[in-house]
């Protein structure tokens, strides 16, 4: 099972997408895009690094998620979407937008217009 990770990026306005590369023993930018659907994901935040930002007030590469397979498309109208956000000056995770319940796992995520939205309630075929 290969893993993935994505993240924001600030500099190219649209997330990037990492995959791990045996020989170099790290990840690597292999992706870019505004829209994707992500399955099997889990949301890190390094703890070290958020702390980092409340310190410097500054920007830097601490949160992400970590997930087994993605596609460049769409969802349908009719899904069921929540918004999940992180902001390292609030919460030490990410969260939903709505209740700000925090969010550790989720089974299928949409990346839209630089947002992050939980997908639930319908089908998409990969």
């Amino acid at each position: 099972m290969k893993l993935y990770r994505a993240y924001r990026n600030l500099h190219k306005n649209c997330f990037s997408v990492q995959s791990y590369v045996e020989s170099k023993n790290g990840y690597r930018v292999t992706d870019r895009g505004n829209l994707m659907v992500l399955e099997s994901c889990e949301f890190k935040v390094y703890e070290s690094g958020r702390q980092k930002v409340l310190d410097e007030k500054r920007k830097n590469f601490h949160a992400y998620i970590l997930f087994e397979n993605y596609s460049k498309i769409d969802v349908q109208d009719n899904c069921f979407l929540r918004e999940v956000y992180y902001n390292p000056y609030m919460f030490d995770s990410f969260v939903y937008k709505d209740t700000e319940e925090k969010v550790l796992k989720l089974d299928r995520v949409l990346l839209k217009n630089n947002k992050v939205y939980s997908v639930q309630s319908c089908d998409i075929g990969f």
